[in-house]
């Protein structure tokens, strides 16, 4: 009797380890110094993985593209301030508005030469946040800065004019 015990011990306890749904009442089992307290294992509970847009955001941004410029967001300022961050994504967003750049958020991104992130490697390095997401929704609907246009770390661009310094990056407008 005992060896029965000890096997339906253990076979419980690889039912649980595997989650396996064995429809069994609540019961107690011994096998030796062990005690398993076995409970019928609850469906497990799954929830929409992407944030929710709301009407109002839709018609501004996919969540495509609220990702790709998180994404570059974090490449490109993990380390800066938030102020640092709503101006990085600023520029992206200036871009995309701009008669001078492609009228698109990948197109802006992946534009040759732009942004050192997207060309180095850093961007493959880095994850969508849903922190850096929730800025990029608040900047669509009200932003920091409507002039920058080109920023680099460490010194200002050949191009543009040059603006102004947050931390490590220096921001510049078109004209």
């Amino acid at each position: 009797m005992r060896k029965v015990t000890m096997v339906a011990a253990l076979l419980l306890s690889v039912l649980m380890f595997f989650h396996t749904d064995v429809p069994v009442e609540d019961e107690v089992v011994y096998a030796s110094d062990v005690t398993i307290i076995h409970s019928v294992i609850p469906e497990p509970i799954f929830v929409e993985a992407s944030p929710i847009i709301t009407e109002e955001e839709e018609g501004l941004l996919s969540y495509e593209d609220i990702s790709l410029i998180a994404l570059v967001t974090m490449a490109e300022a993990e380390g800066e301030c938030e102020e640092g961050k709503r101006l990085v994504i600023d520029t992206i967003l200036n871009r995309v508005d701009s008669e001078y750049f492609p009228d698109n958020v990948y197109d802006v991104v992946y534009q040759r030469s732009q942004f050192s992130s997207i060309w180095n490697g850093r961007v493959d390095r880095c994850e969508v946040r849903e922190d850096i997401c929730e800025l990029v929704r608040e900047e669509l609907q009200s932003r920091t800065n409507t002039d920058v246009i080109f920023f680099t770390a460490g010194e200002y661009s050949k191009y543009g004019v040059p603006m102004f310094q947050v931390e490590n990056h220096y921001f510049s407008s078109y004209e």
